[in-house]
């Protein structure tokens, strides 16, 4: 093992986990307040987004997509089926497992969130033109391309 060089300054505001830390720090509880009028939290939001715009319904695959433990997930679709936004069926494909599908009311949500949303980040990103979110959103989205197959395996594991 080759020895490390010595560092003699370090600034975490330079640093891109910090900044990416810091941005989620402070943009999650503004979401989560934005969507409390409509019953919805951002991660509840998340799965129910991913069943309504990407059109995925099976559980395992809503957990993947959105990077959570399936659980987790389980915990929020139920959640979400308790309270209107969701209903979930035997599914066609497999007779074990449960399709979700959203009912009127998650349509409704889902018609009505991201105006919520994108009104709760404004003030957090005034000092950046509709360009510059369109260029963090398409680099942040860039990052680990290529790089992690699953979500999953970027997860830390519940011990």
């Amino acid at each position: 093992m080759e020895p490390s060089k010595e560092i003699s300054s370090y600034s975490a505001q330079d640093n891109l986990g910090y900044c990416l830390s810091r941005a989620a720090l402070i943009l999650q509880p503004a979401v989560d307040s934005a969507l409390i009028d409509i019953g919805l939290t951002r991660l509840s939001w998340t799965v129910l987004a991913c069943i309504r715009f990407e059109g995925i319904e099976a559980p395992s695959q809503i957990a993947k997509f959105v990077g959570m433990e399936r659980t987790t997930a389980s915990r929020l679709i139920s959640r979400l089926e308790k309270d209107g936004f969701v209903t979930r069926t035997p599914s066609h494909a497999d007779g074990r497992g449960h399709s979700v599908q959203p009912t009127a009311l998650g349509i409704e949500a889902c018609n009505t969130a991201p105006d919520l949303i994108q009104a709760a980040m404004r003030p957090f990103l005034r000092d950046l033109s509709d360009n510059n979110v369109d260029q963090l959103i398409d680099l942040l989205k860039r990052i680990g391309t290529g790089t992690v197959a699953d979500w999953g395996a970027a997860l830390p594991k519940n011990k």
